[in-house]
Parts: structure tokens; C-alpha cells; sequence
């Protein structure tokens, strides 16, 4: 049988003893669909708070569930090179799925709550459905806090690991690099190798402006997060101690405006 959307306000008085507050918000939206726990309605709140907003709905599995997600994305970022642009892919690709998917998952966990209820003893099931049920600002902003805490804690954490992308994070996340890969078509960092304390890491790219390729050797210290210019190259020519200079002068420059 076709499944038509139903266009009146249908009352789901059971799963009130769950949602609590904005109630008539999920009649709307469940008695658009004739099985909200197969079918799909949008939730814009969902869509701009993700996670905060499962915790919010005391929707803890979910939660943690994004949290989790997050953090292995994170602790990628240490270990792979992946484009700045694929943050949004993620993250964004989160928020439209959960912001499409909202109002489904939290029908279902409406629903296992009141299943859950009925196991209780019956002096205990109000208050059952008062702890799994409504929602709960606080809850929401400390898990929000604490997902952020462990998120970019681990991160930063893996960070100081001697991956190549962390050690050609140290010097092409920096303002000079920002710079060069402004000048430069097809800029490309490579990690060399580890000469003693430091590592090696090369810049290469092409100034259409000077019509010149240009390699760039750095010195990367990644204990102490700190870099150094070695060796450039124009068009395959070392340039000279005095050339180097006004190079990286130049380049420094360009970098504070």
C-alpha cells in the first residue's frame, strides 16, 4: 500500500510521556509520514547542532556515536594528507544526515524508551521516563564540551607523532607557507628524509608570474614545532647566501599582509 503523508495534526499522546517539551513539533512531523520509524522528515535543529542535539534529546548512543566519528577524523589528519576542503565534505555530510534522519532515529528511541518503561515496576516508571526522557540543556552543553576536550585533545596528542604529515604540517600550515602556495601553481610539500634532530621537507611549485620553478628545502624540528629555510632553488639554480635572503625576506613580508 502507498504510503500518503497525512496533512493534520496527529497526536502521539504515548510518546508525549517521552518527548516532554516541544511535543506538537513531533506530532507534525511524525503524522506527516504514515511509519515515522521508517520514514524520513527534516529537523533544522538537528541539522545545525548535530551532536549537541542528541545529547540535548538525551540520545546518548548517538552521541557518542558522531563523537567517535570525529575523533578517528581528527586522528586522520595526523596521519594521511587530506585536502582542507574535506572537512566540509564530513562535516557537512554529517549535519545533512542527521538533519534528514532526526525525527526517524529519535521516533525509535521514543519508542524503546516507553518499551524499556513498561519492564519497570510500576512505582518506578514515571520517574523512568522522567530520567530517559525530555530533555536537558546542561547534559548537552557539558558532553558538547567534553567531546571538544577529547576531540582536539587526541588530536593534538597525535599530533607530536613523527608522521610525515605532521612534520610538514609544522611548516606549511604557517603564514610563509600560506604565502608561497599563493604565488606558486601546483604547490606540492614533500617530507625528504630525517638528517640528526630535524627532518627535511621540500616546497615545489611553479611562479607563472616569474615564470620560474621554484623548490624550497626546509629544516623541521617537530619536538620543538619550529622550522627553518635551507636551500632554494630557482629553475634548478641554488640561489646564492645573499639571493636566499631577500627570498625568504620577500616571502616573509608578503606573509604579514
Amino acid at each position: 500500500m502507498e504510503e500518503q503523508a497525512v496533512d493534520e495534526l496527529v497526536s502521539f499522546e504515548e510518546e508525549h510521556k517521552v518527548v516532554r517539551t516541544n511535543t506538537s513539533y513531533y506530532d507534525l512531523k511524525w503524522g506527516k509520514t504514515a511509519n515515522p520509524a521508517k520514514n524520513n522528515t527534516w529537523n533544522w535543529a538537528a541539522f545545525f547542532l548535530t551532536s549537541a542535539w542528541f545529547a540535548y534529546r538525551k540520545m546518548y548512543k548517538h552521541f557518542f556515536i558522531l563523537t567517535l566519528i570525529e575523533v578517528i577524523w581528527f586522528s586522520l589528519l595526523c596521519f594521511v594528507d587530506i585536502p582542507e576542503w574535506s572537512d566540509a565534505i564530513v562535516f557537512g555530510g554529517a549535519s545533512l544526515i542527521t538533519g534528514l534522519c532526526a525525527n526517524r532515529w529519535y521516533y525509535k528511541h521514543v519508542k524503546n524508551v516507553l518499551a524499556r518503561a513498561e519492564a519497570q515496576p510500576e512505582q518506578r516508571k514515571e520517574a523512568y521516563l522522567q530520567i530517559k526522557g525530555g530533555t536537558h540543556i546542561g547534559i548537552a552543553i557539558g558532553l558538547s564540551i567534553l567531546a571538544l576536550v577529547i576531540t582536539f585533545g587526541v588530536g593534538a596528542g597525535l599530533s607530536l607523532l613523527p608522521t610525515k604529515t605532521n612534520i610538514k604540517d609544522v611548516v606549511r600550515y604557517g603564514d610563509e607557507a600560506i604565502t608561497l602556495e599563493t604565488y606558486n601553481d601546483h604547490p606540492k610539500w614533500t617530507y625528504i628524509k630525517q638528517e640528526g634532530r630535524h627532518h627535511v621537507v621540500q616546497f615545489t611549485g611553479y611562479d607563472y608570474t616569474e615564470k620560474e620553478h621554484v623548490r624550497i628545502v626546509f629544516n623541521v624540528y617537530l619536538d620543538k614545532q619550529i622550522y627553518e629555510w635551507d636551500k632554494i632553488y630557482i629553475n634548478g639554480k641554488k640561489l646564492n647566501k645573499k639571493d636566499a635572503e631577500d627570498y625568504e625576506y620577500w616571502i616573509e613580508d608578503s606573509s604579514a599582509y
